[in-house]
């Protein structure tokens, strides 16, 4: 089920007890007064006396009637998500109800609830308890008396549920709920017996405390200042009396036209701003389009911003793979079960990590699209390496084929972790989202023409050392070698994949002296050998700063991260982390500098030292010692993690096999002059089962069989 697109909101008067909806809008537009007013936010519960005006939920029905809401200042944004999931509730049992209904053979009066919410002629109705209480006190005694989280209002031919008490954690109903349903369905009363699906479980009194669904936790409250007044402003403490020699030195460390250079590690030292120029305690969220517009205003030209992909395949700009911490989700359901259309009305929000409660800030879900021609209507161009984890990169590399204007100003980033069979594995993807077989000869000028397209597109391979004692990796890049020589060959095995591509940075960093650290350094040498094809690209470091520090009472602090699914994490000591997170501490390991805080690395690098750790913009506006709970949100993170590890698509071995042996007879003259041979390959790509009728020659995209058409091999 999804809430179809918003409508124009509508103003209300006062409502009498049991009112009739009127036009379908959608609740994500609660109606507010113009001007300096606000939008109605969460406050505390009011004791109904009245219930509010009932409107339905565009497009809310699977089957039979579509789902009602009170739309009052009580009904919020967050409400949205969970209605969603309840409706899908509800009519699992409808249809469950229906089946048993059928196999029983029993006919019912066609009036009855029973046959009534079967059919899905009741108008499900989903209420918080206030509105839910209001509701009650307008029915017969006997109705409410039967009644429990769940009303049956017949006159009306409605079905009503209490968003609290009805429903329990897993998408199911309470005990309260399935005994209130048990006893107003009557199915005993119509001869037939209850299923063990409509009863409360063995030996649990029905009106026993229920759990609550779990939920990212946190509440929208006011903004200060136009900013999240829980951070305290970044009063640059470091750089005090030093801004003017920054100024006049930037322009040596940051430069235009980076990705379209012949060459970026010609320029020297780039410092490159992480997820765009965020600044919490003045409201701008990080990968927003006004991150973007404060690092241009600071006079920052090089970016690196997170993408994650849509439930309909769009690239668009979010770090975490579920959208709770930065959109205020309360289901912090994944980026990829939420579609474009809805994404892009998101508005970004910053989070207070002491209790969970955020601002809401002027920016939205941004599209990469549209990310990129915002950037390209910059006076002085920028450049953005899109960071691509899981396969994101395919949808980004499809939209860069469609749009090949907006190629200047992007490099995809790729990581070892997550295409461990490297580019063969990346093209293998591309292969089954355009239906291009692998092997066949029909197919040829296909693979022929998305050669091409990806020859022009920029990319940012990423090998952490730890991924060299990774067996799939190494299975997919086998060396001969044994020890440190070995996982060098597998390395470089692994970076030469993507030359396929137009490497403009790589990022390949040893953090030890074991055999991987040994195995990193000499790649690093043999990439900046000048027959590579690294010889000029630009070596990348990264530095990763916390989200956020609280202090202690010893005048230190104490620092922590969000991982991908929006869970706190406190970071140790380990030696490589705090590296990571000090300013200067990587100024002479690579050429292009990622950072948090460009400031600081500018003054690191200008002075040539490193800074103390920690940064006054990241830090939280409360009493030393203040405790932060990191497992607050522990049950619905495991949740979307156990969704999100169900739904990843691994490396397939035989299909990258294929792609691989099919590259090689695309480029082997023999094969070419050898008709029989080519009959044999083809007869062979049929019977591996990678090739139908439909398949074979299926159009891949107009433009790529355009591409396909053209003699030329630019």
């Amino acid at each position: 089920m999804r809430i179809g697109p918003l409508q124009p909101s509508i103003a209300h008067t006062a409502a009498p007890a049991l009112p009739t909806h009127t036009s379908a809008i959608s609740p994500t537009q609660v109606p507010h007064m113009p001007g300096n007013t606000p939008p109605l936010r969460e406050r505390p519960r009011r004791r109904a006396t009245n219930m509010p005006p009932l409107v339905p939920l565009n497009d809310s029905a699977m089957t039979g009637k579509p789902a009602l809401v009170a739309l009052d200042s009580e009904f919020s944004e967050q409400r949205l998500a969970e209605v969603q999931a309840r409706q899908i509730t509800v009519q699992t049992l409808q249809a469950k109800l229906a089946t048993h209904l059928a196999q029983a053979g029993t006919p019912l009066k066609p009036d009855s609830i029973a046959a009534r919410f079967a059919a899905g002629t009741l108008e499900p109705v989903y209420l918080d308890t206030a509105a839910f209480n209001a509701m009650s006190r307008g029915l017969p005694a006997r109705a409410r008396a039967a009644a429990g989280p769940v009303l049956i209002d017949a006159q009306q031919g409605r079905i009503i549920f209490n968003l609290q008490r009805a429903f329990a954690p897993g998408d199911t109903f309470s005990d309260a709920a399935l005994a209130a349903l048990g006893k107003q369905l009557n199915l005993s009363g119509h001869g037939l017996a209850t299923p063990n699906w409509l009863q409360p479980a063995a030996g649990t009194p029905g009106r026993r405390k229920l759990q609550q669904a779990a939920r990212y936790h946190g509440h929208e409250v006011p903004a200060r200042d136009g900013g999240a007044g829980f951070f305290k402003a970044n009063d640059h403490r470091l750089l005090e009396g030093k801004q003017a020699l920054l100024r006049n030195h930037r322009k040596s460390l940051v430069h235009d036209h980076y990705f379209e250079a012949p060459s970026t590690r010609a320029f020297g030292k780039d410092v490159m701003v992480h997820r765009g120029l965020f600044d919490n305690h003045a409201g701008i969220p990080e990968n927003s389009l006004a991150s973007i517009d404060h690092a241009y205003e600071q006079g920052y030209r090089n970016l690196e911003l997170d993408v994650e992909v849509s439930s309909d395949g769009v690239p668009v700009l979010m770090h975490d793979f579920s959208i709770g911490r930065m959109a205020g989700d309360p289901q912090n359901r994944l980026v990829s079960q939420v579609p474009f259309a809805e994404l892009r009305e998101m508005p970004l929000v910053i989070r207070n990590p002491s209790d969970g409660n955020y601002v809401k800030t002027d920016q939205t879900i941004a599209g990469v699209e549209q990310m990129l021609e915002h950037v390209l209507k910059k006076p002085e161009p920028m450049s953005v390496a899109l960071d691509c984890k899981e396969n994101t990169g395919e949808a980004v590399a499809m939209l860069l084929m469609r749009r090949p204007d907006l190629r200047k100003a992007a490099a995809i980033k790729v990581y070892a972790k997550y295409y461990t069979g490297g580019f063969d594995q990346f093209l293998s993807n591309l292969y089954k989202h355009y239906q291009i077989n692998p092997l066949h000869s029909q197919d040829a000028p296909r693979r022929a023409a998305l050669d091409r397209l990806l020859a022009k597109i920029n990319v940012v391979p990423v090998l952490s050392q730890g991924m060299l004692n990774d067996e799939r990796l190494r299975g997919f890049f086998r060396s001969n070698e044994q020890g440190a020589a070995g996982l060098a060959d597998t390395a470089m095995q692994w970076l030469d994949s993507w030359t396929k591509m137009r490497p403009v940075i790589v990022e390949a960093v040893a953090t030890d002296d074991s055999d991987a650290g040994k195995a990193m350094e000499m790649a690093r040498t043999r990439m900046r050998q000048p027959d590579s094809a690294y010889a000029k690209a630009a070596y990348s470091v990264s530095y990763r700063y916390e989200d956020f520090s609280v202090p202690r009472a010893n005048h230190d602090k104490d620092y922590y991260v969000y991982r991908n699914f929006g869970e706190l994490q406190k970071l140790t000591n380990e030696a490589f982390g705090v590296k990571r997170t000090t300013a200067g501490a990587f100024r002479d390991d690579g050429e292009s500098l990622l950072t948090d805080q460009p400031e600081a690395e500018l003054l690191a690098i200008l002075e040539n030292r490193t800074l103390a750790r920690g940064h006054t913009g990241n830090e939280l506006d409360v009493p030393p010692e203040t405790p932060i709970d990191i497992n607050r949100d522990a049950e619905i993170v495991k949740q979307r993690t156990q969704q999100f590890q169900a739904s990843s698509i691994p490396a397939d071995p035989s299909h990258i096999s294929a792609v691989r042996e099919g590259k090689q007879h695309d480029h082997t003259v023999d094969m070419v002059n050898d008709p029989a041979a080519a009959r044999a390959l083809d007869k062979r790509a049929k019977a591996l089962g990678l090739l139908t009728d439909k398949y074979r020659g299926a159009p891949v995209t107009h433009y790529l069989n355009e591409q396909a058409r053209q003699t030329e091999t630019d």
